[in-house]
């Protein structure tokens, strides 16, 4: 691909988002892609095969990435720390609230078993938590570090929520205030 196709692409996925995000994946249509990106519908077709094509390249290209990328490093630490992964991640989160916004969105949409985003909202949970099982946590005795996974993905999914609902919150300090319930003191001396 030259580096024209790479810009038109990038703004085709870069509307997605934005589009998805405020009016859904049903709300959305390729024709207003189309014209957000200057382009006509056939040309959007061109780079992302389908509309459904294009909702997987946002989910996976430009969400999952970037998270992939800090459980996938910490499988390589000695002994890494849970609220270490979590802080990574609600970093990088903060960086980008319209992906945010996009994932939140669609994650609610995708309730529905019709959708076309269900199955990987359904499974993507699983399939973290399956790559962090390869990790070797260092957790308190006793505590069982995939509960606290599920815990932690819950706790996300709730605080990035209310970061959206209301504008000029810091991501990074609502989730330190979630760390005093995730993992408590002084059970988690040491591990935090």
């Amino acid at each position: 691909m030259g580096n024209e196709d790479v810009d038109r692409r990038t703004a085709i996925l870069n509307a997605a988002v934005e589009s998805f995000g405020t009016l859904g994946y049903y709300g959305t249509s390729l024709q207003k892609i189309a014209t957000m990106v200057g382009l006509t519908k056939a040309g959007v077709l061109h780079y992302v095969g389908s509309k459904e094509g294009l909702l997987t390249t946002v989910l996976n290209e430009m969400y999952d990435r970037e998270t992939e990328d800090v459980t996938a490093n910490m499988v390589r630490e000695a002994e890494p720390l849970i609220a270490d992964m979590w802080r990574r991640v609600v970093a990088i989160n903060a960086k980008r609230p319209k992906l945010v916004h996009m994932f939140s969105t669609l994650s609610a949409e995708a309730l529905n078993p019709d959708h076309p985003a269900h199955d990987y909202f359904a499974t993507r949970e699983e399939h973290v938590v399956d790559v962090a099982r390869n990790i070797r946590w260092r957790v308190p005795a006793g505590v069982d570090a995939e509960q606290m996974l599920r815990a932690g993905f819950a706790m996300m999914d709730g605080i990035q929520l209310r970061w959206l609902r209301k504008s000029g919150q810091d991501l990074n300090a609502m989730w330190a205030r979630c760390e005093d319930v995730l993992f408590p003191l002084p059970q988690w001396e040491g591990c935090r």
